[in-house]
């Protein structure tokens, strides 16, 4: 018995020099005097009670970033929005909906909206539909989208009568230093046309003609005399100008710089823009004629009428004509080759007959031979 009190008074000594060791090592570590000199608790009780030590260096992060939760979320929530929208019974009637349908779960979420917006009204119902979710496509890919993107929902604004909003997404993409295309130009131009705002779309029809400079005139107050011979100085650095950037493609956009121009007066542009669409062989359109002829009656002149060319009215009246003459082929190449022969056959012959009767003076019973001929081309009716 006394040896174990020996040992037990050995052990008790050896654990309190441990913890003055301990102390003087590791001061910032916190001691519990109290409950480690218990001597009613056992060591690793009194070891378990004391609860862990506090770690000078905190544990490495093993979790994923917040921003990185939230981003996963929100594209989880515009993939969801997809599949409500493709699900729909007005879009699975579309071929373009079920293309992208086959393809939507491997294509990243920008190219997914784009490719939605420009599907346009056959997958929205309404502008405020696109704008949902070209605003969820905004926060996951952090910034703007494609040119594409936007200009496929201006077109569904368009349609909806959603002018102003039109013009508000164009101010979005340069908020977010996103550069519009043409297609984008085009949308926020004939906007601002349906607002009338015909400074605006001259603006618009500078830049898209690639020279900002070109708006400078729009600035100038003053006679309309003083104002003529400044637009007459500053008429090479147009857009309007034989080295412009301007296509035959750029019909829409040159048909309403000829509206804008005769809308505010502006005669000398508006007859160098008339000239520029002349050069491209661009036919105008019957609001571009009206608009000339506003500007005639607001001056009480003729001379805004002399702006256009006899080659302008050919132009227009082609431009006219050519869908009818498209249309047509289009319904002979789906003719079998055996029906555009006898089809072609009988207008030869009542071509030849009626040349007959023209050569012949046209006597009443030539007239009656030249019915009986066309009788035995009845059944062309059926065609």
């Amino acid at each position: 018995r006394a040896g174990a009190e020996v040992g037990v008074q050995s052990t008790r000594h050896l654990l309190m020099l441990s913890l003055v060791f301990l102390a003087s090592a590791a001061p910032s570590l916190p001691l519990r005097p109290p409950l480690l000199a218990t001597p009613s608790l056992p060591l690793r009780a009194r070891a378990l009670a004391a609860g862990p030590l506090p770690l000078r260096v905190p544990p490495p992060r093993m979790t994923a970033s917040p921003p990185s939760d939230s981003r996963s979320s929100e594209s989880a929530a515009l993939y969801s929005k997809m599949e409500r929208l493709l699900r729909a019974p007005k879009a699975k009637a579309s071929p373009l909906v079920r293309s992208l349908t086959r393809n939507w779960l491997t294509l990243p979420p920008e190219e997914l909206v784009e490719n939605a917006l420009v599907i346009g009204r056959s997958l929205f119902d309404t502008f405020d539909d696109g704008f949902e979710l070209l605003e969820a496509a905004e926060h996951v890919a952090g910034g703007a989208l494609s040119a594409r993107a936007y200009g496929g929902l201006m077109r569904i604004g368009e349609a909806e009568g959603r002018h102003a909003d039109v013009l508000a997404l164009l101010g979005r993409m340069r908020a977010c230093g996103a550069p519009p295309g043409p297609a984008v130009m085009l949308a926020a131009m004939h906007a601002a046309a349906s607002l009338g705002d015909w400074g605006c779309v001259l603006r618009l029809f500078s830049e898209y003609a690639g020279d900002d400079g070109a708006a400078a005139p729009l600035e100038v107050l003053g006679e309309p005399a003083a104002v003529e011979e400044l637009e007459e100085a500053l008429r090479g650095c147009s857009p309007l100008a034989p080295g412009a950037a301007l296509t035959r493609y750029d019909t829409e956009a040159i048909r309403l710089a000829v509206r804008a121009h005769c809308a505010r007066g502006d005669g000398a542009l508006a007859e160098a823009t008339l000239a520029r669409a002349r050069e491209l062989a661009l036919p105008l359109d019957l609001p571009a004629y009206a608009a000339v002829g506003r500007l005639a009656r607001a001056r009480r002149s003729l001379a805004p009428l002399g702006y256009l060319r006899p080659a302008d009215i050919l132009l227009s009246a082609g431009g006219a004509v050519e869908p009818s003459v498209l249309e047509a082929r289009a319904a002979l190449s789906r003719l079998s080759r055996a029906d555009r022969d006898l089809l072609a056959a009988g207008v030869c012959a009542a071509a030849l007959a009626a040349a007959a009767v023209v050569a012949s003076g046209g006597s009443s019973a030539e007239l009656d031979g030249f019915s009986n001929a066309l009788t035995g081309f009845d059944h062309l009716d059926a065609l």
